[in-house]
């Protein structure tokens, strides 16, 4: 498909007037992804949005079966890939049998982690697998919450990304966004969906977007990591594990300030300055957001707005289409988690690797004026792990100040291997995990000095 638009917008006419079915098809489905992911709500004198309560009520209906299903979803089809990847059954052209064959290298990850996760629920082999504080965290404390949240956010994204709401949203701030982050205007849903629910929903959406041709590569990958925050709920959690849950209101501004000036400075540095301006070849562009002559933002918003609506797939299409995303998700991301969190757990919990290879973070930290900088440095490169460790290694640290820091940290560094860093390569948008390293440590280092300069203004 070429990039160019086929046609001059400028010649047609402008569209002031649409039936009743062109505008329900437009708000309908908006208005309940609108009150589902994007609409906070109050509940028990704390907001929190219908998502994360449909999530939240599902979790409490499995919580008995939690565990098991955790293990089931690391092993199962695990046991099938190796049935389809070595039988004839590889050559279907089925989408859902093609789930199970994905390559040699994602075979042997399964394989590994399928291994890993049934010694850590039967607690057999090395007491370092099956240990509380290694796999004993991706079993129980990880893997659980995140069933709900694939399964639900791959279902129901579709109320935000086919019937419109993108279009029109996008339309309203693309010079916004544009100015400030060189992004379209739709990114902003992104951001808000991941920000109101779970990193892993703006993700999920921003390369569901670039995979249908709506974003470049260097567009989805600016996204997915800088936009794609752990959810207000989350950060909250964070906050009450490293006892500053007092200071809440003013360290999320905190993080929301850093937050923007992580997403303004790190795409203009490489890897992300360096990725191409390309958009999927199996697509090309689709998206056209040319106004027409004499035709406002607002008219040009719901003009793509209702065009998308009417273009949108069957409803079964989209509900196929969502579980076939959520189960490829659960089936890699729970055999890689465990690869990942068990063996980074470990050499956090049994060994001084990170203490040593942290040491460079403490000169740094010490000129932050934060106390306790080495415990400190410790607790931030284990972040790389998973966006919980810094809070859970910090909570002992005295300093009011350096846990502010490294709860913010937590938040803003994005990155992190046990599930985002899995979900972007498997994505193939353009990242690789060298790629997310190195995005990972550019947050940390911009992120440090505003938030200390926050926390030292602030607490200390």
């Amino acid at each position: 498909m070429s990039n160019q638009p086929s046609e001059n917008p400028i010649n047609r006419p402008v569209t002031t007037k649409y039936t009743a079915s062109q505008l329900s098809k437009f708000l309908i489905p908006t208005i309940l992804g609108i009150l589902l992911f994007l609409t906070p709500v109050s509940v028990d004198g704390k907001f929190t949005i219908t998502i994360a309560l449909l999530i939240d009520y599902i979790n409490t209906v499995i919580k008995p079966m939690m565990v098991p299903a955790t293990a089931a979803a690391a092993i199962i089809p695990t046991i099938f890939t190796l049935i389809v990847s070595y039988s004839p059954l590889k050559n279907s052209s089925s989408a859902f049998i093609k789930l199970f064959n994905p390559g040699t290298g994602w075979v042997i990850l399964r394989v590994i982690g399928a291994v890993l996760m049934a010694m850590t629920y039967f607690q057999v082999g090395p007491e370092w697998v099956w240990h509380r504080n290694t796999g004993g965290v991706m079993l129980y404390d990880v893997g659980p919450v995140v069933i709900a949240i694939y399964f639900l956010s791959a279902v129901l994204l579709p109320l935000l990304t086919d019937y419109g709401l993108m279009e029109f949203v996008g339309s309203l701030l693309a010079k916004v966004f544009e100015k400030c982050f060189r992004l379209p205007g739709r990114a902003a849903i992104d951001c808000t969906a991941s920000w109101l629910s779970a990193s892993s929903v703006g993700i999920i959406l921003t390369t569901q977007q670039y995979k249908e041709g709506y974003y470049s590569s260097r567009e989805a990958c600016t996204i997915a990591t800088n936009f794609s925050i752990v959810s207000i709920a989350y950060s909250y959690l964070l906050l009450s594990l490293i006892g500053m849950k007092g200071y809440f209101i003013e360290w999320y501004l905190s993080v929301v300030v850093t937050g923007i000036i992580c997403a303004i400075v790190v795409p203009k540095l490489p890897p992300l300055r360096n990725k191409a301006h390309q958009y999927n070849p199996e697509v090309g562009r689709q998206l056209n957001t040319d106004k027409l002559e004499g035709e406002s933002a607002f008219a040009t918003g719901l003009r793509l707005a209702v065009e998308r609506a009417d273009n949108a797939s069957s409803v079964f299409t989209l509900i196929k289409r969502g579980i076939l995303v959520s189960v490829d998700l659960i089936i890699t991301i729970y055999p890689a988690m465990m690869v990942i969190g068990c063996t980074g757990l470990a050499v956090i919990e049994f060994t001084n690797v990170f203490q040593t290879l942290s040491l460079p973070l403490v000169p740094y930290l010490q000129l932050l004026q934060l106390p306790e900088a080495e415990l400190a440095a410790t607790a931030l490169l284990a972040g790389l792990v998973d966006s919980i460790m810094p809070t859970l290694l910090g909570a002992s640290i005295e300093s009011e100040v350096t846990r502010f820091v490294l709860a913010g940290v937590a938040v803003t560094q994005i990155i992190y291997f046990t599930e985002v860093a899995i979900v972007l390569v498997r994505a193939k948008i353009g990242l690789n995990l060298l790629d997310l390293l190195a995005i990972y440590v550019l947050r940390v280092v911009i992120s440090l000095p505003i938030l200390a300069f926050f926390g030292h203004w602030l607490v200390g």
